[in-house]
């Protein structure tokens, strides 16, 4: 059932193999053997990935609802047994723009509020958070403009802006537009990733791109002029303030991204877990409201 609901959401065996820590090979030879027990095909193949046939999209639907059974119960059968009061254990994964200043003081409201969970933060880029989720690794994530998926729930919690994150040398400077921001080398993550869609849609198309999986280290190249970062205000506040970078309002057009609380629908949520989904929910207004971060709330967060 795994196999072909992780295929099917991926769209790609390969992707799908990456998620299940499975080798492609073994993934495609479980769906072959399904194809040939229900004799028919589940998949059309093509040089871009799979599309589900009919049957695929019948079986799809089927497999999501006795998995989520199965894991209902398993959770039930858990949960009788379990201690009175909110118990278990929870992770969450935040991206690493928002790590260090959410960590720290959501660590101890929690432990106050639920003393009986066992909470787990894991810090990493929104790509990796997602296929930690898909693979069950965390139970939830904050996730910066997720991407589509049929089994990840997805709340919007605020939208916020994107700069450019340049040299020291651009300082006094207020604003740069896409069409020079085109000219510069363009320091981003690995993709598949929210910033490189992003800047693909608003026109940007740099020289080339400069591939870094640490925020520091992107920091660390804008500031020696390797290339531009795009980020959040946050991720480099302390840097602008110290006059290390210069931080830049992007126009013509303006970026910014949705932030949002994200789960494995597959999954049901424990009540560890639930608790820990309405904690990070009254963390994050809370945070806008009192103008620890710079965003907008979205409507119902």
């Amino acid at each position: 059932m795994r196999a072909l609901i992780h295929v099917a959401d991926q769209r790609s065996f390969s992707r799908a193999a990456a998620v299940m820590r499975v080798t492609q090979p073994a993934l495609s030879r479980q769906i072959r053997l399904l194809e040939q027990e229900l004799g028919t095909k589940l998949f059309h193949r093509h040089g871009h990935g799979v599309s589900m046939t009919d049957a695929g999209r019948l079986l799809f639907e089927r497999f999501k609802r006795l998995l989520g059974d199965v894991e209902q119960l398993r959770t039930e059968v858990g949960d009788r047994i379990a201690r009175p009061g909110v118990t278990g254990a929870a992770t969450l994964g935040v991206p690493s723009p928002l790590a260090w200043r959410f960590a720290e003081p959501f660590f101890e409201r929690f432990a106050q509020a639920y003393p009986g969970v066992s909470l787990r933060i894991v810090e990493g880029f929104s790509a990796f958070l997602h296929e930690w989720m898909l693979s069950g690794t965390i139970d939830l994530a904050i996730l910066y403009g997720p991407r589509p998926s049929k089994i990840i729930a997805v709340t919007e919690l605020l939208t916020e802006d994107l700069f450019a994150i340049g040299p020291p040398s651009w300082i006094g400077r207020s604003s740069i537009t896409i069409a020079e921001l085109s000219k510069h080398p363009l320091i981003v993550p690995h993709p598949p990733h929210v910033i490189r869609t992003l800047a693909h849609e608003a026109g940007l198309n740099p020289p080339r791109f400069i591939e870094v999986d640490a925020l520091s280290l992107m920091i660390e190249l804008a500031h020696a002029g390797r290339g531009v970062s795009i980020l959040p205000m946050a991720a480099a506040r302390l840097e602008a303030m110290s006059g290390y970078t210069s931080v830049l309002r992007i126009e013509k057009p303006s970026l910014s991204w949705v932030v949002s609380l994200c789960r494995n629908d597959l999954k049901p949520i424990t009540p560890a877990a639930e608790a820990l989904f309405g904690a990070v929910k009254a963390e994050i207004s809370d945070m806008v409201s009192s103008g620890r971060w710079d965003a907008r709330l979205s409507a119902g967060a």
